[in-house]
């Protein structure tokens, strides 16, 4: 096709971001084409949703097909790309999602305002949280302490009242990002010991991904890391009040 649409190019990898100079589409559609998969339990039914971008052009987008996919992402009928972004479908052509990011990980909106992350699947392999985001002894350390965290301080922040929205301790000196990602860029440092207010979270193999508020910024924050390469820490736990008790 010769339409073509801006694209940044680093380290030999197509990425969705800002424009910066022009791509072919067909360079999109064979750089993003492929398995993904969501670890997100609000968008899967009876497994992890997975998504299939094909090649095949379709009127105008391209099919693609899905396995347990459900909440915001059962309607997945095509994709395409829209103003520089991945653009998933309806049957009836209406965007159900909208993603950018590189070509082993996206993330951005859907249409009800909540935000996915998608993975790519290696062929022939499935994602899997566990491997990431606990030691060889299940142990994930509660920040920088010598403790194991206890599973209730693994967990989400969930609002604890109707009238109360989520709060998260934050462990570590801990870097918000501006999507879901760890390759997103950098809105702020955030001190241990800060009590942040939580908008919503998603799920990804790396673990929990949460966005932050605090002072007039936000950002997502990862909710477990590495510390040199070797141990698994919690970064943050639900809450504010005591989060001595979640150890």
């Amino acid at each position: 096709m010769g339409k073509t649409f801006a694209a940044l190019i680093a380290v030999g990898a197509v990425t969705l971001a800002a424009p910066a100079f022009a791509q072919s589409e067909s360079d999109f559609v064979k750089a993003f084409s492929g398995e993904w998969q969501t670890l997100d339990p609000a968008l899967s039914a009876g497994g992890a949703c997975q998504v299939a971008l094909q090649t095949a052009p379709s009127e105008g987008s391209y099919q693609l097909q899905t396995s347990h996919c459900g909440g915001a992402l059962s309607g997945l009928s095509k994709w395409k790309i829209v103003d520089n972004q991945l653009g998933f479908l309806s049957a009836d052509g209406a965007i159900l999602a909208r993603l950018g990011g590189n070509q082993n990980r996206v993330s951005g909106q859907l249409a009800n305002g909540s935000t996915v992350v998608l993975e790519r699947l290696a062929p022939g392999s499935a994602a899997s949280a566990a491997a990431v985001t606990t030691g060889r002894n299940g142990c994930v350390f509660y920040g920088y302490t010598a403790s194991c965290a206890k599973s209730e301080a693994r967990q989400s922040p969930m609002p604890s009242g109707s009238d109360e929205k989520a709060r998260a301790s934050v462990l570590v000196q801990l870097n918000a990002r501006a999507e879901a990602r760890p390759d997103a860029p950098v809105v702020a440092t955030i001190p241990a010991g800060t009590c942040v207010v939580i908008d919503q979270c998603t799920t990804a193999s790396d673990g929990n991904w949460c966005r932050a508020s605090i002072s007039n910024f936000s950002g997502w924050i990862r909710q477990q890391a590495m510390r040199g390469n070797r141990w698994p820490v919690l970064t943050y736990a639900p809450g504010c009040a005591s989060p001595q008790a979640q150890r």
